[in-house]
């Protein structure tokens, strides 16, 4: 049988192109070519140089032996397990009843790359994750809400995250950040309740309280010296009689350069 015989009695018999067939029978199903050969009533060699002639690989017979050990499906059960960014070679190996060793060669085997490549993608995909979820967060939201407040009022600040807490640097200030977006009723008046949330640790120039109340964002600027050590309860809308934080309501000329060497009162 020619190539052309070949041709036409599969595109008659199978509806799609030679070319076309043998790399499906090849690379999806994993037939070898004595296979495809018995298949199309031809010669194994005659496959042979037509599948090379193709540029198809030899077919990679180890799946078809891994799910004669682990059943039908195993290979897509391992690459479903696998593929997940969250899971490891211990979460497959586990599964399978394997060593974490054998998992690796599975992987390199079904996948043709080792699996450090994909790990180094995991991660960084988790941490794309994570960063996606930080900026969701409401902290982030109401970090973001006071730098651009900062910003209009001419401010540089720079930002930096150790661990949940966020701490900003202006004008060589160092500012903690809080934020409440829950007023409490103590007695007949409405409250918020800002926690300081460092208890004895007091690393900061002052505290930027930034209170959330039916819509309406009010920032509080309090020095480090006026801020109890366990936080305050401030009246909304408190005016200078009703509190002696009122004084500090938007306050953010404290933080301007030419009061970097006063003592705030």
């Amino acid at each position: 049988m020619t190539t052309r015989q070949l041709e036409v009695y599969v595109k008659k018999r199978f509806d799609m192109g030679i070319c076309e067939f043998m790399k499906h029978k090849v690379e999806a199903e994993s037939l070898y070519d004595y296979e495809l050969a018995s298949l199309l009533n031809v010669d194994g060699a005659f496959i042979s140089k037509l599948r090379k002639a193709f540029g198809i690989k030899r077919a990679n017979g180890f799946p078809r032996r891994f799910e004669s050990t682990y059943g039908k499906g195993a290979v897509d059960t391992f690459k479903k397990i696998i593929e997940n960014p969250d899971n490891t070679l211990i979460d497959v190996a586990s599964h399978f009843g394997f060593s974490r060793e054998y998992a690796r060669q599975v992987y390199k085997k079904l996948y043709g790359r080792p699996y450090t490549e994909i790990f180094r993608e995991k991660i960084l995909a988790r941490k794309r994750k994570k960063l996606e979820a930080k900026m969701k967060s409401t902290r982030f939201v109401s970090l973001a809400e006071v730098i651009e407040k900062m910003s209009c009022l001419g401010f540089v600040p720079r930002i930096t995250n150790k661990g949940p807490a966020f701490t900003i640097f202006v004008n060589g200030y160092k500012l903690a950040l809080r934020c409440t977006s829950k007023p409490i009723l103590l007695g007949r008046k409405h409250y918020f309740r800002i926690s300081n949330g460092i208890g004895s640790n007091m690393d900061y120039d002052f505290v930027i309280c930034l209170c959330m109340n039916n819509g309406k964002s009010t920032h509080y600027v309090i020095p480090r010296h006026a801020m109890p050590r366990y936080g305050v309860s401030i009246p909304i809308e408190a005016g200078p009689l009703e509190s002696k934080y009122a004084k500090f309501r938007e306050a953010w000329h404290l933080l301007a350069h030419e009061n970097r060497r006063e003592e705030v009162s």
